[in-house]
């Protein structure tokens, strides 16, 4: 089994210190809204700019992506023939933020480049097609438009994310959309006057850049060397605790008002964004069918290799063996992420036995579904000063060099969504092991029944 059986990690640009005062611009209006009535009954979905639409201000187009059109074309189908036409899709949403004369200009400076590079605009919410989140999104889309090459960058109103992906679904070599992103956030951070058009064009401009990692971290470097070496997850982040009180004020009694305006994305305790634990259990049951026809396929090549060497066909069948328990508990008792990742592990470990590799492919700790494309990193705990040597992907490599807290597996322990890692390892196997990067001893430990303790 190869890379390719992994869901291409899309990194989430940092939040930035300017949100802050973005979320106190939309309590004051929220409270304008509130002292005039007349107003208030015609707030609509909020704009970029934190201005409430026209009541009824919808069209076609804004309903698809909203996961709301009527029967015909998907959302993500109606987004992928719009990009068919141009590179640039803006939601009618977003039409002051992103005039049309922008767009086209855009559009041309993408058809210029070399890069199969598209640019989403649209508004996201909870309850929506794709559950306010921008992976399930652009997986959709991806989807759509065929398995190839391609970048993207998409803006939901809020924040800029890049998503990357390599030829055939296979894990990326290079991410410029998602360096692109990254940049274009370091860049404005703290300015409160960017906008979304601003936004984009630096991204757009570092993707299509010769280097766009080295750009993204000159940008690291440059906004470093302005805020004493602090990026903006590796130190405490003051604005939002400075505005708590004013913005509490604003708060009182402006309930109905604020309802209509898209809810914030609640805090999580994982290391990570909730967005990419809620496209990680949508992508729960794919990851199944993927575990179900992997074995199957790979205990028939089993079956025809009574040639191979008997070592190496030893490991290849016990590790396979392994993979069907695991399999098989998922079946018994519900399948969960964590148990769906290990199969995946367990498979690929059976085929570096089958190829006879003496040293087998490690998978990405911080989360094994971003694949084997690792290398050793040394990792400091965050907000503490033990640090342990594991293998991790570009991405999450990145994020640990640029202390910003890496998108991590979830698992479930006493009613709470944790990092796999931090389940007590007499409760996981997985935990314990690290999925076979911090011991030897994987295969041994399923074989003699540890997946049966589940945490």
């Amino acid at each position: 089994m190869s890379t390719e059986h992994r869901d291409a990690a899309v990194p989430r640009t940092p939040r930035t210190p300017r949100r802050a005062w973005a979320l106190v611009a939309a309590l004051a209006a929220a409270a304008l809204l509130a002292a005039t009535p007349a107003l208030a009954d015609t707030a609509g979905s909020p704009s970029p700019t934190g201005s409430p639409a026209p009541a009824g201000a919808t069209d076609p187009a804004a309903d698809a992506e909203a996961g709301t059109a009527e029967e015909g074309a998907s959302p993500a189908q109606t987004i992928a023939d719009a990009l068919a036409e141009s590179p640039v899709h803006v939601s009618s949403a977003f039409d002051s933020a992103f005039p049309v004369a922008e767009r086209e200009r855009l559009a041309g400076t993408i058809a210029e480049g070399d890069l199969d590079l598209y640019v989403i605009a649209v508004p996201l919410t909870e309850g929506d097609q794709w559950n306010g989140d921008v992976d399930e999104l652009v997986s959709a889309v991806q989807d759509r438009m065929g398995l190839g090459e391609r970048h993207f960058l998409v803006h939901d109103g809020f924040s800029l994310r890049g998503a990357d992906f390599g030829p055939g679904g296979a894990y990326p070599e290079t991410r410029p959309a998602a360096d692109g992103a990254h940049t274009a956030s370091y860049r404005t951070m703290g300015d409160s006057d960017t906008t979304i058009l601003e936004e984009v064009e630096i991204a757009v401009e570092t993707a299509l850049s010769d280097d766009p990692e080295a750009a993204y971290e000159q940008a690291v470097a440059d906004y470093e060397a302005e805020n004493g070496g602090l990026s903006p997850m590796g130190g405490t982040n003051w604005l939002p605790w400075s505005v708590a009180g004013g913005a509490a004020v604003l708060l009182v009694g402006l309930g109905a008002v604020i309802a209509v305006r898209r809810r914030a994305r609640p805090a999580v305790p994982l290391a990570q964004h909730a967005a990419f634990d809620n496209a990680d259990r949508a992508r729960l049951d794919s990851l199944v069918e993927r575990c179900e026809q992997d074995l199957i396929e790979l205990g028939e090549r089993l079956s025809r290799a009574g040639d191979t060497n008997g070592r190496r066909l030893t490991g290849a069948l016990d590790a396979r063996d392994a993979a069907a328990r695991v399999y098989d508990r998922m079946v018994a008792d519900g399948p969960t992420l964590p148990d769906a990742a290990g199969v995946l592990v367990l498979l690929d470990l059976a085929e570096d036995a089958l190829a006879g590799r003496r040293t087998p492919r490690r998978p990405c700790y911080a989360n094994p579904l971003h694949g084997t494309d690792t290398r050793q990193v040394e990792w400091r705990e965050y907000g503490g000063t033990r640090t342990i040597r594991v293998p991790l992907c570009p991405d999450c490599a990145r994020a640990v060099r640029d202390r910003v807290r890496p998108t991590v597996l979830a698992d479930e322990h006493e009613g709470r969504s944790v990092p796999y890692y931090e389940v007590p390892p007499e409760e996981s196997v997985w935990a314990a092991t690290g999925y076979g990067t911090l011991t030897d001893d994987l295969v041994e430990r399923i074989q003699r029944g540890a997946h049966r303790t589940r945490a």
